[in-house]
Formats: C-alpha cells, sequence, structure tokens
C-alpha cells in the first residue's frame, strides 16, 4: 500500500503517515512525562499506593518482634491461620531446611527455621498476597509480575547458599520484592489509558522507575537494608562493588537475568562476562546445575 503523500502550499511534499507518527510520539511522551511527574508528586507527598501484608502475617511480625514474645506465643498467633501454618510448615520442609525428619505441626517448623529466622519465612510465604488485585486491567500483568519473582527469590535463596556469609532466607525474601515497585506503578497506570493500551510504552515506565520505588516502599516497611539494596540495585548492570563480599544484590541481579534465559526480554541477551555479579559469585560447575534447578524447583512450590 502506497504511503499518502500530500504537497504544502510552497510545493514541498509531506508525509501524511510520518506526521501522524510524530503526533502519537509526542503525545505518548507528554502521557508518560505527566505519568512520571504524578508518580514524583505522589512520592514527595507521601501519597502513593502501598500494598499490605495480610493482617495475620503483620501480627505474626510484631510478635516476632517483640523481645518479650517466646515461640509458643508465635506458634499460638500462626496457628489461627490454617494456610498460612501450612506454607510455614511446607518452607520448614524445603531445601532451605533440610532435615533428617518430616515436620507436620508448627511447632517444630518454627524450632526448626528459628524464631528470628522465621520473620524472612512468614514475610515468603505472605507475600503473594501483596501481589493479588481484583482490578481486571492489570491482573495478567501482576500473576506474570509474582511469578517472576517467585522464580527469581527460589534462584536467590539457592545461589546465597553456596556464598559465605549470606542467608538463603534473606536472598529469598529479596529476590521476592526485587520488583516491588512495578505494583503501585501499575495500580496507578489504570488511570492513564494511554499507558495501559499501549504494552510497549507501559514496560518502559515501570523499567525506568520501578527500582527507586522499590526502595522506597521497603524502606516504609521498615525491610532489612540489605533487602532495600537489592530492590534499588538490581538493575545497575554496571555495578562493581570491587573487592566488598557477594552481598544479596549480587545474588538478586544474577537470579534476575537467569530467569529471563531463553525469552525475548532484553537481560537475555545481556553480556554475562560484562556483569561482575557472575564472576563474583562464581557459580558451581555443570555437574552441580541439575541440583540446583530441582531445588530451586522445589522451593517455588513451597512459595507459590
Amino acid at each position: 500500500m502506497s504511503k499518502s503523500v500530500f504537497h504544502l502550499s510552497d510545493g514541498a511534499p509531506a508525509d501524511l503517515e510520518e506526521e501522524k507518527k510524530e503526533q502519537e510520539k509526542a503525545s505518548e511522551d507528554a502521557s508518560v512525562k505527566e505519568f512520571v511527574e504524578s508518580v514524583r508528586e505522589d512520592l514527595l507527598a507521601n501519597n502513593i499506593y502501598l500494598p499490605t501484608l495480610p493482617a495475620l502475617a503483620l501480627e505474626a511480625l510484631l510478635v516476632i518482634n517483640d523481645v518479650d514474645s517466646s515461640s509458643s506465643d508465635l506458634q499460638k498467633v500462626i496457628s489461627r491461620d490454617a494456610a498460612l501454618t501450612a506454607r510455614l510448615i511446607r518452607y520448614a520442609n524445603s531445601p532451605l531446611y533440610r532435615g533428617l525428619n518430616t515436620i507436620t505441626t508448627i511447632k517444630p517448623a518454627i524450632t526448626r527455621i528459628g524464631f528470628q529466622r522465621v520473620k524472612n519465612a512468614v514475610y515468603a510465604v505472605s507475600m503473594k498476597e501483596v501481589f493479588r488485585t481484583s482490578v481486571k486491567e492489570i491482573e495478567k500483568r501482576m500473576d506474570h509480575l509474582w511469578s517472576h519473582s517467585v522464580k527469581v527469590g527460589a534462584q536467590a535463596a539457592m545461589l546465597a547458599k553456596s556464598q559465605p556469609g549470606l542467608d538463603a532466607d534473606v536472598a529469598l525474601v529479596a529476590g521476592l520484592v526485587h520488583d516491588i515497585g512495578h505494583i503501585p506503578l501499575l495500580t496507578k497506570a489504570c488511570k492513564y489509558e494511554s499507558l495501559i493500551s499501549k504494552p510497549d510504552v507501559l514496560d518502559r515506565v515501570l523499567e525506568k522507575l520501578h527500582t527507586q520505588l522499590g526502595g522506597s516502599i521497603l524502606k516504609l516497611w521498615k525491610f532489612d537494608p540489605l533487602v532495600i539494596a537489592a530492590a534499588a540495585e538490581h538493575e545497575d548492570l554496571a555495578r562493581d562493588p570491587g573487592d566488598a563480599p557477594v552481598d544479596y544484590v549480587d545474588v538478586v541481579q544474577v537470579a534476575n537475568i537467569l530467569t529471563y534465559e531463553g525469552s525475548d526480554h532484553r537481560l537475555a541477551a545481556v553480556d554475562r562476562d560484562a556483569i561482575k555479579a557472575f564472576s563474583r559469585l562464581k557459580r558451581g560447575e555443570s555437574h552441580e546445575a541439575d541440583t540446583v534447578d530441582e531445588d530451586t524447583k522445589h522451593v517455588e512450590d513451597v512459595v507459590f
């Protein structure tokens, strides 16, 4: 099909299709700029939408953070929710905590995990609720976001197990929340038809803003600074901590890239040799990969 062309009064040809594209691009840029500015204003005014953990999970976290609380106090709270109880028992039986015997009740599950460390377990098994939405426009995106977060979390946990000084539980949580900044952005984007109707444009906006916003959300939630750093810095592929020990940013960054392997996502095509996190982790030999992959899948199943 030939292009529509007309001539200006001075005789110069003008391409109507090109002009239309330019107008659409200008309109698109204006919508993106308006959205970005609105997000910044919301942040400054402390008016950004924040997802919340389930009430019982928050209650359990209060018990854990209370120096006068005991395992029995925590057990009483958790036992009031059959789903949370079942998830924590499965968590205690996961590859993160291999024991000689299979645990079937909550008391030994808390004992195996450890009273203080169970905080991360509660975060991990409750986080799915944060990614739920009743908004049809973003439902599929939120489901995909949760699925990806689970894969990154499980992969990060297994990578952390082989690194001195790192805790697999913390790595799991860091992976689960590494893209938490997407949630308020997707919720807000529903008010912008020009973004919701153009997935590629929305993807670019999410890519640009989600790390900064994710870090801000986790600060408000009073998460471990190490987890906050993973959310805020995992997209920085030029990051080079020098001789500093391997940290959770490293494992989340590597896990995030590995989960896109074989896809058409931009991170699937990055040069891993140029990313310091890969060389810093010094992953195991190929004969260990099958075991790591199997354990990773088991952890995914526990959280999902």
